[in-house]
């Protein structure tokens, strides 16, 4: 009788989650985009990086294109990625609670995943990527079936992470969560030395095919510009300069003074007027500040921001707790940038392309659809940290092995956004998606088989 019921509700769940994969590649295909996505696209089709995005997402792109022109297929497979790991969780539940099937049905119809979904972004993919990763390095972690099964799922994660890597720029952070994860759900089984070797093992090997991605892509899909794989720090510093001098004009900007002396007068004149913290961009509302920024000598940023980050710390922490404030709490949602649809860019790279911008009937739903959700928990951050962290503590405490690589997955969560405090340059709802999904996944996973059983016998031994 208690398998029957555990396969009708098994049945239950597998229903809502087909019903939701319809549905997001009905509501979404052929995908949204944005400028940085445009701009991928045209890369990956043209085999050339233009921009200092991460060039693994370009060629991805590319690749799907050269399939089927377009991002349909990019969509379908993102998603996939997503409703795979989704599919797998049973198998590490053990059990399918009747919760599961409404817990993930409302998850669907959160604007993250049911509009998300269909966005072509990094961000987007990114995230997809770390949880599949993860996924399957639970499976690995719990040791069932066979040995060239559980193989199988430990390089698949390891690939996927080391992909999650290759596609944002603080990314490796999911391959470093992943493998001390993996460690200590080994280590809960089989001793801590064999943990802590299997941790070092998983992160050795990711490292190393990281590195030789990277190389690989540099030759696939070069830049154009010899200046953009040090573009995206350069402009960090950029922004962080602004910040300082447009709180403190009297703040030290040595060695700039004494390097460019015409850049660093028109950095404290035109501070005020180029910062604001929710965004970066803002630096061109000041004529003439980001071209003087960028036409001083070589290293005289870097330098200038590495004195200004020591020797006027207070203003430079405020100035990163303010922006980290407008990242992770989007006081103003609409500044923010909650969510897109449809096709805009620019309007050369679309003609390149041979895509015409769009914002029809269906965008326009999806849109509306969304704003139901502005100003409440369910667009929220901060909301969405507090679901991880609780999901973190069921999961530590009920302790399973797969339970400490998913406990991880959360940790990475949090993690990825704490590194928004220093790396943030706008603002936009979509940068800290990874804690969001994270936090939903979770809840799936908590919901097929509810903890409180097992914690509470956990606690009465």
């Amino acid at each position: 009788m208690t398998d029957h019921r555990k396969s009708d509700f098994g049945g239950l769940y597998r229903g809502a989650l087909m019903t939701g994969l319809v549905l997001i590649l009905a509501v979404n295909l052929p995908g949204h985009m944005t400028t940085d996505s445009v701009i991928q696209l045209a890369e990956g089709r043209a085999g050339e990086q233009r921009s200092f995005n991460p060039a693994f997402m370009s060629w991805l792109l590319g690749r799907f294109d050269s399939l089927l022109s377009g991002t349909s297929l990019f969509v379908a497979f993102n998603v996939a990625l997503l409703f795979g790991a989704l599919a797998a969780l049973p198998r590490l539940a053990g059990r399918v609670h009747w919760l599961a099937a409404p817990i993930l049905l409302a998850v669907v119809l959160s604007p993250q995943v049911l509009i998300y979904q269909g966005a072509v972004w990094k961000d987007v993919f990114f995230a997809n990527a770390a949880i599949a990763g993860t996924v399957l390095l639970a499976l690995a972690a719990e040791r069932r079936g066979s040995a060239l099964s559980g193989r199988a799922a430990w390089a698949g994660g390891l690939a996927l992470l080391v992909v999650a890597a290759l596609v944002r720029q603080n990314g490796i952070l999911a391959l470093g969560a992943g493998a001390l994860a993996y460690g200590v759900a080994t280590g809960s089984q089989l001793g801590w030395r064999r943990g802590f070797t299997a941790a070092g093992g998983l992160l050795a090997a990711g490292l190393v095919l990281f590195l030789v991605a990277g190389l690989a892509m540099s030759k696939v899909i070069p830049s154009s510009s010899p200046q953009a794989a040090g573009a995206g720090l350069r402009v960090i510093q950029h922004f962080d300069l602004v910040g300082v001098a447009a709180r403190d004009p009297k703040a030290s900007l040595a060695p700039l003074e004494t390097e460019d002396p015409q850049a660093a007068a028109t950095l404290r004149s035109l501070a005020p007027q180029g910062y604001n913290p929710e965004r970066v961009d803002n630096i061109s509302d000041a004529p003439g500040l980001g071209e003087a920024l960028w036409r001083t000598p070589e290293g005289a940023v870097a330098r200038t921001w590495a004195h200004v980050a020591t020797t006027e710390f207070p203003d430079y922490a405020a100035h990163r707790l303010e922006v980290f404030r407008q990242a992770f709490l989007t006081p103003d949602i609409l500044a923010c940038l909650p969510v897109t649809t449809g096709v805009q860019g620019p309007e050369a790279v679309l003609q390149e392309l041979g895509m015409p911008s769009r914002q029809d009937r269906r965008d326009h739903e999806l849109y509306n659809y969304a704003t139901w959700f502005f100003d409440t928990p369910v667009l929220s951050h901060l909301s969405f940290a507090l679901v991880s962290l609780g999901v973190m503590v069921v999961l530590i405490l009920r302790g399973r092995p797969s339970d400490w690589v998913l406990a991880g997955l959360q940790a990475c969560a949090l993690a990825f956004a704490a590194s928004f405090l220093v790396i943030a340059l706008a603002c936009d709802y979509r940068y800290l998606y990874f804690l969001d999904l994270a936090a939903l996944f979770g809840l799936v996973h908590l919901a097929l088989d509810p903890p409180w059983t097992a914690i509470l016998r956990r606690f009465r031994k």
